[in-house]
């Protein structure tokens, strides 16, 4: 599994999403999730691309980024409500 060659350009561009990718390193890594992030990020690779190996464009990581902050910020919502 690997990012297209633009995909951190392109995250150096939404410092927004900067952060998010931040957490994601955070909550996906040894020292701060559950599991190893290498097996993590090749089970959403091979969900997302059927094959575990595939290159992920720079879009993809923005949508999911922008995904998951968006996802944290209704759960954030629904807490309060």
């Amino acid at each position: 599994m690997g990012f297209e060659r633009g995909a951190f350009l392109s995250l150096l561009r939404r410092p927004g999403l900067l952060i998010e990718a931040v957490r994601v390193w955070f909550a996906t890594s040894r020292r701060g999730g559950l599991g190893s992030s290498r097996a993590y990020l090749r089970w959403r690779t091979f969900t997302a691309y059927g094959d575990q190996l595939a290159t992920v464009s720079a879009q993809d990581l923005l949508d999911y980024l922008s995904w998951r902050r968006e996802m944290r910020v209704i759960r954030k919502w629904e807490r309060v409500a």
